[in-house]
C-alpha cells in the first residue's frame, strides 16, 4: 500500500479528519495519582504537592518533553511521606545475626585483627598513646565572665566531682583501661555500646561497656534509629536474639558513619584485602620452616650412577624423612651420592619487601607512622618530629575528640550542663612551641595579658598580670594608658620619646627655654 493509499485509509477509518493537520498537543492534564476514597492520593505525600492532589507536570505541553515521573509505589513510601535513608533488606529488624546483611562479619574483623601482628603492633601503639591523655573538665567558656579563671573556686568543686566520676567510668576499672577497651572496638569493628547503668534513684551510675559485635541496631521505617520507647538495639548472644535497649538505655558509637547501612566502616575493613594478603603470605613464610608443598630444591645425581627408579626413590625419602621436621639435622653437613649436585629453587629473600608493603599500608589505615612502630632505619631527627606530628593529627586527636564529645554528652545531660570534658596531653611540640613564641610578641605589644596567655598554653596562673606594653622607661600598664594615668607622648612618633613617658607641662617647657 502505497503512502497516498495509507493516507486515504486512516481519514476513512477517522484516525485523522479530514483537513486537519498534525500540531503538538499542548493541553494535555497533569498526570494524577491513584486516589483513595474521599480524593487523596493513595501514596502519602508531604507538602505542595500532596496539596496539588499528587497531580505532576514537568512537561509544560513542550515538544520532546522530559516526561512525567513514574507514579510512586503504593506502601514503598512511609506513612509520613518522608524518604527513606537507604533501601534496606526487607524484614530487615526479623531475626537477622548483627552484621549479616554485609559483605563482612563481625567474627572475620576480629579474627583478621587478631591473626595479622602488623594491626595487633598498630593498637599497641594506640594504647600506649592513651596512657598520656590527661582528662580536663572545663566549664563552658559563654559561662565565664571576662578575665575570669577556669580554676576559679566556683568551678573547681563541680569539675572535680565530674572528673572523679569520670576517673572510674564503670565502677571497676580505671579511665585508662576503659578507652583502650573502647578505642580496640572502634579500630576493629567500629562498634561500641555504652550502658547507662542508673542507681535507684534514676542517677547516673556507671558506664558499662558493651561489645560492639553482640549489639543489632534496629530501625524504623525510614531506616533510622527509632526513638523512645521503641527499642533502637538487640542484643544478641550464643547465637540467640537477647534483650531489647533504647537509645535512653545504651549509646551505639562509630567512628565512620554510613548512610547506605546502620554499621560503620572500621580500620581493618578498609584494608580487608591487604590483611589477607598478609595472612596468605605468613603461611607461605611459615611453610618454608616446616613441612611445605613446594621442594627447597633438587638433587641432581650423576650420569653415570647406575641406580634403578626404586632406588632413586629410597634415597629421596630417607633424605627427606631426616630432614622434614628436624631443625637439628638441617644444620648438619649431609654426604650425597659422588657427582651429585644441588639447584636451589628458592632465593634467600623471602619477600621481604611485600612485607614491609603491607605494613606500610596497614599503618596508614591507621594513621601511624613506622617511626612509631620502632622502624626506625630511615628517620632522623628532622622527620622524626614531623612524622611525630602526623601521628597526633590522623590518631590521637580524632579518637580523642570521639571520646570527649560522648563524654561531654553525658556529662551535660546526666551531670551538669554546665562543663565541657576534653583530653590534653597529646598536642604538638612544634604547635606549643609557635603559639608560645607568638604569644611571646603579642604581650609586650599590649594585646593580650600574660595571665591570657598562659590560659591559652594550659599554664597554670599562679598570680594574676595585666596587660601592659613595655616601652624604653619600662613597662606600662594598659589600664593606665586608659585612664589617662600615662599619657603618650607625640613625639614617640619622631622616634624622639617612647609611648608612656611623661609629656613636660608648657611651664617646664618655658623655663627649658630661657636657660
Amino acid at each position: 500500500m502505497s503512502r497516498r493509499e495509507r493516507r486515504k485509509h486512516n481519514r476513512k477509518a477517522g484516525s485523522i479528519p479530514a483537513g486537519a493537520s498534525l500540531r503538538p498537543i499542548t493541553n494535555l492534564p497533569p498526570s494524577p495519582l491513584p486516589t483513595r476514597e474521599g480524593g487523596r492520593p493513595a501514596t502519602p505525600l508531604a507538602g505542595a504537592f500532596s496539596a496539588n492532589g499528587g497531580a505532576t507536570n514537568l512537561s509544560g505541553g513542550s515538544q520532546m518533553p522530559p516526561g512525567e515521573p513514574l507514579l510512586p509505589n503504593v506502601g514503598v513510601v512511609p506513612s509520613d511521606g518522608g524518604p527513606r535513608q537507604f533501601a534496606y533488606p526487607v524484614g530487615y529488624n526479623i531475626a537477622q545475626r548483627p552484621r549479616a546483611t554485609e559483605q563482612t562479619s563481625f567474627e572475620s574483623l576480629r579474627n583478621l585483627a587478631s591473626l595479622y601482628d602488623g594491626v595487633q603492633i598498630c593498637e599497641r601503639v594506640y594504647f600506649d598513646l592513651l596512657g598520656r591523655l590527661e582528662l580536663r573538665v572545663a566549664p563552658r567558656a559563654d559561662l565565664l565572665a571576662d578575665g575570669e579563671d577556669a580554676r576559679a573556686p566556683r568551678w573547681r568543686n563541680p569539675a572535680a566531682a565530674i572528673e572523679g566520676f569520670l576517673e572510674c567510668p564503670d565502677r571497676a576499672q580505671d579511665l585508662r583501661s576503659w578507652l583502650v577497651a573502647f578505642v580496640r572496638d572502634i579500630l576493629e569493628v567500629d562498634a561500641i555500646g555504652i550502658y547507662r547503668r542508673r542507681d535507684r534513684a534514676g542517677r547516673l551510675y556507671a558506664l558499662e561497656l558493651v561489645a560492639g559485635d553482640t549489639l543489632k541496631p534496629l530501625i524504623e521505617q525510614h531506616g533510622r534509629t527509632p526513638q523512645p520507647p521503641q527499642p533502637a538495639y538487640q542484643q544478641f548472644v550464643y547465637g540467640v536474639p537477647a534483650g531489647w535497649y533504647t537509645t535512653d538505655e545504651i549509646d551505639y558509637l562509630r567512628e565512620t558513619a554510613r548512610t547506605e547501612s546502620v554499621y560503620g566502616l572500621s580500620r581493618v575493613e578498609r584494608i580487608i584485602l591487604r590483611v589477607n594478603q598478609a595472612l596468605r603470605k605468613q603461611d607461605f613464610d611459615m611453610a618454608r620452616f616446616t613441612d611445605g608443598s613446594t621442594p627447597l630444591g633438587l638433587i641432581a645425581p650423576p650420569a653415570d650412577l647406575a641406580w634403578t627408579p626404586e632406588q632413586l626413590r629410597t634415597f629421596e625419602q630417607t633424605f627427606n624423612g631426616l630432614l622434614a621436621g628436624n631443625d637439628q639435622m638441617r644444620v648438619r653437613a649431609k654426604a650425597l651420592p659422588p657427582g651429585a649436585t644441588w639447584q636451589s629453587l628458592l632465593g634467600d629473600d623471602p619477600l621481604i619487601a611485600f612485607d614491609r608493603f603491607l605494613l606500610n599500608v596497614t599503618v596508614a589505615a591507621f594513621g601511624l607512622t613506622m617511626d612509631e612502630l620502632g622502624f626506625t632505619e630511615t628517620s632522623n631527627r628532622s622527620t622524626g618530629l614531623t612524622q611525630e606530628g602526623v601521628v597526633y593529627r590522623r590518631a590521637v586527636a580524632p579518637v580523642a575528640g570521639l571520646v570527649a564529645g560522648y563524654l561531654t554528652r553525658i556529662v551535660r545531660r546526666e551531670i551538669d550542663p554546665r562543663f565541657t570534658v576534653s583530653f590534653g596531653g597529646f598536642e604538638e611540640p612544634e604547635d606549643f612551641a609557635a603559639r608560645a613564641e607568638a604569644f611571646a610578641r603579642l604581650i609586650p605589644t599590649g594585646a593580650i595579658s600574660p595571665s591570657d596567655a598562659a590560659r591559652a598554653l594550659h599554664l597554670p596562673v599562679a598570680h594574676e598580670t595585666p596587660a601592659y606594653i613595655l616601652t624604653r622607661m619600662g613597662p606600662v600598664l594598659v589600664d593606665d594608658l586608659i585612664t589617662g594615668k600615662v599619657k603618650v607622648n607625640p613625639a614617640a612618633a619622631a622616634g624622639s620619646a617612647s609611648v608612656g613617658e611623661p609629656v613636660p607641662d608648657e611651664e617646664d617647657a618655658a623655663v627649658g627655654n630661657d636657660q
